[in-house]
């Protein structure tokens, strides 16, 4: 079968929407000449029997250049804004760049019309005008300018950090809804069912090293009902995994053909993709953070609008449990594949971990991840609160290596759930104590 997986890349995105819009239109005009010519000649000399080869030429010539000009003009102006915009918030956002749907249709148009007015413009001699494609032709650059000024709207928008945090989280709030709506799927049986499978005792490594994008579902069932076995996925999507890691276990052997067809249905790539929303989004939004903590931008308030955009994405879903292995059954009922995905728990070190080791220095990062952990703590199950507390009591020691004010330390502790309040505050005590210094040093 026909992989289609390289039309997945950002490059060949940019290339194969635009160009599918561009030859759509300009096939438009050869559908309006043939109509125009051999079908109806005076259709267009009832319209517009005035107009002249010169003139047709004259206006053809124009738009077709206008087009090409703004194109190119347009696309210039925007890489390099794009570019300074990923220079302090997020490289990644010129992978997005690429695959905006509204960037795409703008090149298209363009694209389209330049080729509209030059094949419309072939067909103009001393016997034959198209006035009804020089008409198209005419919409069509009207259309150019409303699109023109709708994209520099887009893209102005686009390069804001808060209408990107904005877009980011709620696609952040969509893939965790998502990821619990699969696992409602799981009921009861099916997972007693699984929990009687046999043992997984046949490996396949990935093959390539790189990041687990995606994976292909059906081909993976049809494969273990083929060989009447089931696959466990050792490692959730967007994972990195090397050439000679373990990936995927089978509770049968199968042959070497059955591997490499396995190994197929697994999309490994060298970077990080938006096919693993979860992940990718809660990358993306600490990447944005920690570079705006960085010296050289020091957009502190960048950087906490993000850890509240983040943190509000993970309370407001139902993930708050501990996730097990999404079940995929064949036609018959019977189970063929078991996917794992990352927990609540380990969502919450991936996300806050980095950004308390960046935030010692900051008192004001220092009490917005206070009220992060706060406002998790009330959805998360109890185990996770005891992470949560685990997390508070890192943060309290970082920015107290950091040398802050006995104040400043207090209203970070002052922001914390009572329940943590009261076991930092024994902490400190114990620790101030000669007693409490001395098992300090030596845990240290």
């Amino acid at each position: 079968m026909f992989d289609l997986k390289f039309l997945r890349k950002p490059f060949v995105v940019l290339l194969t929407v635009p160009a599918g819009v561009a030859l759509s239109i300009a096939c438009w005009a050869l559908i309006l000449v043939f109509l125009e010519r051999y079908l109806d000649p005076s259709i267009g000399e009832s319209i517009l029997s005035f107009m002249s080869a010169d003139t047709a030429s004259s206006i053809l010539s124009l738009i077709a250049g206008g087009a090409m000009s703004a194109l190119t003009l347009t696309y210039s102006i925007v890489l390099v804004v794009f570019t300074l915009a990923a220079g302090t918030l997020a490289p990644r956002m010129l992978q997005r760049f690429t695959t905006d749907l509204v960037n795409q249709m703008t090149a298209g148009i363009f694209g389209g019309t330049f080729l509209y007015a030059m094949v419309a413009l072939s067909f103009i001699d001393d016997e034959f005008v198209p006035d009804i494609a020089v008409i198209g032709a005419e919409v069509l650059a009207v259309i150019c300018v409303m699109q023109l000024i709708y994209f520099v709207r887009h893209v102005s928008r686009s390069v804001t950090i808060d209408d990107e945090i904005a877009g980011i989280t709620a696609r952040l709030k969509t893939a965790l809804d998502s990821r619990e709506r699969g696992k409602d799927r799981n009921d009861s049986d099916a997972v007693r069912e699984a929990d009687r499978l046999g043992e997984f005792d046949f490996e396949m490594v990935a093959g390539c090293p790189g990041y687990l994008v995606s994976l292909d579902e059906e081909r993976l069932i049809a494969l273990a009902r083929k060989h009447d076995t089931v696959f466990q996925l050792q490692k959730p999507k967007g994972v990195y995994t090397l050439t000679d890691d373990v990936l995927i276990k089978a509770t049968n052997s199968l042959d070497d053909e059955a591997v490499e067809a396995v190994q197929r249905a697994l999309d490994i790539q060298p970077s990080r993709s938006q096919n693993s929303p979860v992940e990718f989004s809660i990358n993306l939004l600490v990447e944005i953070a920690l570079r705006a903590l960085s010296p050289g931008v020091n957009d502190t308030f960048t950087a906490i609008a993000t850890v509240d955009s983040l943190s509000s994405a993970l309370a407001e879903t139902k993930t708050s449990e501990d996730r097990t292995a999404l079940i995929r059954k064949d036609d018959e009922g019977k189970i063929r594949l078991l996917v794992p995905e990352l927990s609540m728990r380990n969502l919450i070190n991936q996300a806050f971990h980095p950004l308390r080791q960046a935030s010692g220095g900051n008192i004001l990062m220092a009490i917005c991840l206070a009220n992060a952990y706060a406002r998790l703590y009330t959805s998360v199950r109890p185990r996770n609160r005891e992470l949560l507390k685990e997390h508070a009591r890192l943060l309290i020691c970082e920015i107290e290596r950091h040398g802050h004010l006995e104040e400043d330390v207090d209203s970070v502790i002052e922001t914390l759930p009572s329940e943590f309040r009261n076991a930092e505050r024994k902490r400190r005590r114990a620790a101030a104590t000669p007693e409490g210094a001395e098992t300090g040093k030596e845990k240290t």
